[in-house]
């Protein structure tokens, strides 16, 4: 029987994460790392010249001629639309980890993460399955406990309201009700959603499939 044999490019542009994902991966006798890249120039090219099955990459990774992030994204997805894609971030905004879920990407590992979870995120790329670490899963499962939480109509009306830029004096107006009664309106809407501050309140707005009201 063959053994099985995942062919994985890493991409960084920090030299001690290169080396700690090549490290794990050398430690899983499937996986064989076929080259590691600083930034999208050196990883287009390697991947120009060498196949592969999946890439571990870095989500801020500037200085390369195909950017990172999500444009570099896209350019892999349109050039090279078979390749499996990991990314490994830093950052942990929900926003940012929201996008790049429903950006197709097979795995999301937080590099605040065990690296460890970098081999388990590529086996599961390779069968096509998706996989979040942990700290990543957190953030992503409360997105969703927020989007399957009841707001009344009304203070679904006034979060609306608010998050298209309108003061709660101003929401009062518009809807012909008492200040007060807006703000505890809002107010209990933000408790329903586990959300202490207005800043969060409009972060979370596309997350919680709210959308401005005019």
């Amino acid at each position: 029987m063959t053994q099985l044999s995942i062919r994985v490019a890493v991409a960084d542009d920090h030299p001690v994460i290169r080396l700690g994902v090549q490290s794990v991966l050398d430690e899983a006798p499937a996986l064989h790392c076929i080259g590691a890249a600083q930034d999208s120039t050196e990883l287009v090219a390697l991947l120009q010249r060498e196949p592969c099955d999946v890439l571990v990459t870095d989500y801020a990774m500037p200085g390369g001629a195909h950017g990172d992030g999500l444009a570099l994204l896209d350019y892999l997805g349109a050039h090279f639309p078979q390749l499996r894609i990991v990314v490994m971030t830093g950052l942990d905004q929900p926003s940012l980890l929201n996008r790049l879920d429903a950006h197709g990407v097979h795995g999301i590992v937080s590099k605040g993460d065990d690296l460890q979870h970098v081999q388990s995120a590529v086996m599961a790329a390779y069968a096509n399955r998706r996989f979040l670490s942990p700290s990543v899963a957190e953030i992503l499962d409360r997105r969703e406990q927020r989007r399957a939480t009841a707001l009344s109509p009304r203070e679904q009306e006034v979060v609306e309201l608010f998050i298209a830029g309108l003061s709660v004096a101003e929401i009062a107006r518009k809807l012909d009700r008492k200040k007060q009664t807006v703000s505890t309106q809002k107010n209990n809407a933000m408790r329903k959603l586990g959300i202490e501050r207005d800043a969060e309140l409009l972060t979370f707005a596309a997350d919680l499939g709210l959308k401005p009201h005019g």
